[in-house]
């Protein structure tokens, strides 16, 4: 700590501030060759690369001056505020004086002979504003100023100018901190625990800290814990007893509480389309990248041609990695059922199947985004000087890095290929299905440790009817033939996930063959068979489309499209001994009526929250939606 740059006339040895200590002294001294007068040094604090400054204010007196201090105002504080009365208070040094005069501006307050130096200032009548204030000595024909000190008057009651969230907001975050940005500062000392209050549901208090910014005008509200979801929050500011002040004492406006509402979910952004218009966007499917954003894949059609689009949340809104995606050139490209994945490095990979134009034939493409384009992968190999028809493509990430894709091919193939980490072409993983699977379709991948499970929706020759399969490592078939299923219902999509220890989690929904319903069931692998498929719920029917994750803390979660009180709506649910609990009422972006939500995509974050993907129609397009679960 030292003088920088003092003036001339003035020194000061530079002192440490000792280790564990947050003071230390620093004499200044004044040579005869110093000033007389007024004069402000500044004293710079340094530690490492990184420092502070500060004004010091002195008054130097020759031999035989006086030196006339303030008492109140206290010397050295900063401007000093008041609504009413106002104590001034001063002394003398070296000496006495014929008279002593408080002085505002050109203005004298009060004048007296004798001390005490005292004046009580009545500022009720004074308009509100600054006042420059100043002492003055007055010994023969000489004078003898103080330093100068601003005074303000103020009687306007402070108000809360902005909060986040703002009153009545009905989309507040449960994780973000509380903030009220006031129309002036107020006094640290009048915000404590016990006069900032915050409610859930009207009474029951929620435990927060409080702080306060270094200038007075933003107060912080940090609960301990996340915010009840669904609930409504009131934030009381001060008390009768203990009520917020500014600097010059003024109660906060008693208006200053505010009203805001947690929702299970939140938006993240808004709808997501690459055109403009009524164009249909479809297929969404979510993952977290590996920064943990959200990011996400869809087809829409612009009336032209249908591509894929892929598009990362930045925090603040929805970047779009590059342009729309397909496979072959030129319009009319018919390019949809996307999947992405996050590789072992980290990057970006897509994949869909698109039609190529030759009867009902498609082909599988993949791209990867290399942080400012996409870069083609190898394209798949030929079989007999043939390029394969695939479609519904599934991405996943082997133990040993390598890229695993399946695909339902024509007739009773299902192809399975790996990309191994750095080659150029792929290869076949020698997928094997039992004899009598027939037009297998709609595969799903897990991965957990050297085991790599493959489900897919399969005719059974021997049973007569369409049921779900799964397949470890491209060719044993766990359990016999295919998961149970109720007679007389035919599988669709499945999903699939591993538990902790590698037994692998189905869902898929059936539909009957006689009533056209479908629903959704559920089944775990116990290391020796199939538990037996269990409905997952009542509460909504047709239910379709099931996504499946499971977190590292184990928790498994469903989601899927099901029909509400005649709306088609989408259901989140975890899995709780057995039974699925629902996270919350249905869920869909538009309150109007006629706005089906389809085919949901679930991912978790690094602390196993759920965020949702959907298509939502609008009766003459669909967009993208993608919500937050919001605890």
């Amino acid at each position: 700590m030292a003088l920088e740059q003092p003036a001339s006339g003035f020194t000061a040895v530079p002192t440490t501030i000792p280790s564990g200590e947050s003071t230390a002294t620093l004499t200044v001294h004044a040579s005869a060759s110093a000033a007389a007068g007024d004069t402000t040094l500044t004293v710079r604090a340094t530690s490492g690369s990184e420092f502070q400054t500060a004004p010091l204010k002195l008054t130097v007196a020759r031999a035989g001056e006086l030196i006339v201090r303030w008492s109140s105002p206290a010397p050295g504080a900063p401007d000093t505020y008041t609504n009413g009365a106002l104590q001034l208070e001063a002394t003398l040094e070296g000496g006495t004086a014929d008279a002593v005069e408080f002085r505002r501006d050109t203005e004298v307050l009060a004048r007296m002979t004798a001390p005490p130096y005292s004046y009580t200032w009545n500022t009720q009548s004074e308009p509100e504003g600054e006042y420059p204030l100043t002492v003055r000595a007055i010994r023969g024909g000489t004078t003898f100023t103080s330093l100068e000190r601003t005074v303000v008057v103020d009687r306007t009651p402070p108000v809360v100018a902005a909060r986040s969230p703002a009153s009545s907001d009905s989309q507040a975050s449960a994780r973000d901190s509380l903030d009220a940005t006031f129309s002036e500062p107020v006094r640290a000392s009048s915000i404590a625990q016990d006069n900032v209050e915050v409610l859930a549901h009207g009474n029951t208090r929620l435990d927060a800290t409080v702080s306060l910014s270094s200038d007075g005008t933003r107060l912080t509200i940090t609960p301990t814990s996340p915010l009840p979801a669904p609930s409504t929050v009131l934030v009381k500011l001060g008390t009768t007893t203990h009520p917020i002040l500014d600097l010059a004492g003024n109660v906060l406006h008693s208006a200053s509480e505010w009203v805001f509402t947690v929702p299970v979910w939140l938006p993240v952004g808004s709808a997501l389309s690459a055109h403009a218009g009524a164009t249909p966007s479809e297929n969404a499917v979510v993952k977290m990248d590996s920064d943990d954003r959200p990011i996400v894949a869809w087809s829409e059609f612009d009336g032209a041609s249908k591509n894929i689009h892929v598009a990362r949340w930045d925090g603040d809104i929805w970047q779009h990695l590059g342009g729309g995606l397909s496979g072959l050139a030129g319009l009319g490209t018919d390019a949809e059922n996307p999947d992405l994945h996050i590789d072992a490095l980290g990057r970006v990979v897509i994949a869909w199947d698109e039609a190529t134009g030759v009867e009902s034939s498609r082909r599988v493409f993949l791209k990867r985004w290399t942080s400012s384009n996409w870069e083609d992968l190898p394209v798949l190999p030929r079989v007999d000087g043939f390029e394969i028809d695939a479609r519904m493509p599934k991405l996943a990430t082997a133990q040993n890095g390598a890229l695993l894709l399946y695909a339902a091919g024509s007739g009773s193939r299902l192809r399975g290929l790996t990309l191994a980490r750095g080659a150029l072409e792929w290869t076949f993983a020698n997928t094997s299905l039992p004899g009598d699977h027939f037009n297998p379709a709609q595969p799903a991948l897990a991965v957990h440790g050297e085991s790599v499970f493959v489900s897919y929706n399969t005719y059974l020759d021997t049973l007569e009817r369409r049921g779900v399969a799964v397949l470890r490592n491209h060719q044993t078939l766990l359990g016999s033939g295919i998961v149970p299923a109720m007679p007389n219902h035919a599988a669709n999509t499945s999903a699939i996930v591993t538990d902790h220890a590698g037994n692998p989690l189905v869902a898929w929904h059936t539909t009957d063959n006689e009533t056209q319903d479908s629903e959704l069931y559920f089944s775990q692998w116990t290391g020796t068979d199939w538990r037996t498929p269990a409905p997952v719920t009542a509460t909504s029917s047709s239910n379709a489309s099931p996504s499946l994750v499971i977190g590292s803390d184990h928790q498994t979660m469903l989601a899927w499209s099901g029909i509400v009180n005649s709306e088609r709506v989408i259901r989140v649910a975890r899995l709780q001994d057995d039974t699925w609990e629902l996270l919350s009422p249905p869920l869909n972006a538009n309150a109007t009526p006629s706005t089906p939500s389809l085919k949901p995509s679930l991912a978790l974050d690094a602390m196993n929250r759920p965020t949702v993907a959907w298509q939502e129609g609008s009766g003459v397009g669909a967009d993208i939606y993608v919500y937050r679960f919001n605890h």
